[in-house]
């Protein structure tokens, strides 16, 4: 199906627009449409959490120094 929409329709951007579209319809003509925005809904939400998830993790990992480089070595002592 990626091969055939490839061809028909361009690049990566395009197919992905073109597949979401073929979905839509599909489900829409077949009478599932409520289906999709359930599953639509549902996805949102799971990745709406994880994304929060993940933005607490960077900033707690900035706030203590984990994705800071390596200090330079201290200035060495002239005696």
């Amino acid at each position: 199906m990626r091969a055939l929409l490839t061809i028909t329709c361009g690049g990566p951007g395009r197919v992905a627009t073109s597949a979401g579209a073929i979905v839509l319809i599909a489900a829409v003509a077949s009478n599932h449409g409520w289906d999709l925005f359930q599953a639509v809904r549902v996805g949102s939400i799971a990745c709406s959490a994880f994304v929060t998830l993940f933005a607490v993790l960077a900033m707690v990992g900035a706030a203590t120094g984990v994705c800071d480089e390596t200090p330079a070595p201290a200035p060495k002592e002239e005696a």
